[in-house]
């Protein structure tokens, strides 16, 4: 969603703790979000009065499956999933958000028309002080749709902001699909798979099991022995994430090491020692 709005590839950093009104559709930022932590503490901050312009900040959940965000919400809205989309298109309508019948959905069938009026006055009392937030269950569209409200509101730089991926490669079907023609087409002399389970999980319409079987040579580097591995010639044990080294980025930038907890087990080996030794 935040490529098709910004043509790159971004992160998405949220600042509750600077947020007087937030809006979460589908969305449980205080659970399941990677960031959840430091979330649920930003949440604390603005929860006490005076943290956010002498109030407390008010909390709107939209969902269609309880959450420990919608617990905690001043304001809960159950509608299912599916509804979100036309519920992103009448509330950016009603803000006047450039080209809302585009955003997320059409219409506004099945949503309460009272919420949306105030929410949207509540949003627009609070511009550049409010957040909204879509969850990971929701197609792009609706991510671009509240990427645009969030811009129309004054929210991006203040309570949204937004990073340039660094150290990491999204998914790609496509990427995926070349790698199985390659292999297929005897490009490939030597396959390494670093984690992850393809020979079952991959499309089943790119055959990746038999593409693999034309490649002369192949390691998979594994916490078990699963499907990839069964047919790999070699099978390197994976040390777990507990009894490894590693370092990490932030959302924000911010380096840090990974220190394991245990001493290794099973002569385990992290995907770095494979590469390093590669």
């Amino acid at each position: 969603g935040l490529r098709s709005a910004t043509g790159r590839d971004l992160d998405l950093m949220l600042r509750l703790d600077r947020a007087a009104v937030i809006l979460a559709l589908d969305a449980d930022p205080l659970l399941t979000d990677p960031e959840n932590i430091r979330h649920a503490r930003g949440f604390a901050d603005g929860r006490r009065a005076g943290a956010a312009g002498g109030a407390m900040n008010r909390l709107y959940a939209v969902e269609g499956v309880y959450s420990l965000t919608g617990a905690m919400a001043d304001h809960r809205l159950r509608l299912e999933s599916r509804q979100i989309a036309p519920f992103v298109a009448a509330l950016a309508g009603r803000l006047g958000v450039p080209g809302a019948e585009n955003l997320g959905g059409a219409g506004g069938q099945g949503v309460d028309s009272r919420w949306i009026d105030a929410l949207a006055k509540d949003l627009q009392a609070n511009r550049g002080r409010s957040l909204i937030v879509a969850g990971e269950r929701q197609p792009a569209a609706v991510h671009a749709a509240v990427f645009a409200l969030n811009t129309h509101l004054g929210n991006t730089g203040t309570t949204v902001s937004y990073h340039e991926t660094r150290d990491a490669a999204l998914p790609s079907v496509s990427s995926l699909a070349a790698l199985v023609s390659a292999m297929s087409g005897g490009a490939v002399q030597t396959l390494v798979v670093l984690g992850g389970n393809p020979v079952f999980d991959a499309p089943t319409d790119l055959d990746f099991a038999a593409a693999m079987a034309k490649v002369p040579h192949s390691i998979a580097l594994s916490n078990s022995v699963d499907e990839t591995s069964s047919q790999a010639e070699w099978h390197i044990p994976r040390a777990h994430y507990l009894e490894s080294w590693g370092d990490a980025r932030a959302v924000g930038g911010t380096l840090g090491v990974v220190q394991p907890l245990i001493l290794p087990l099973f002569g385990g080996r992290t995907p770095i020692e494979v590469l390093g030794l590669i």
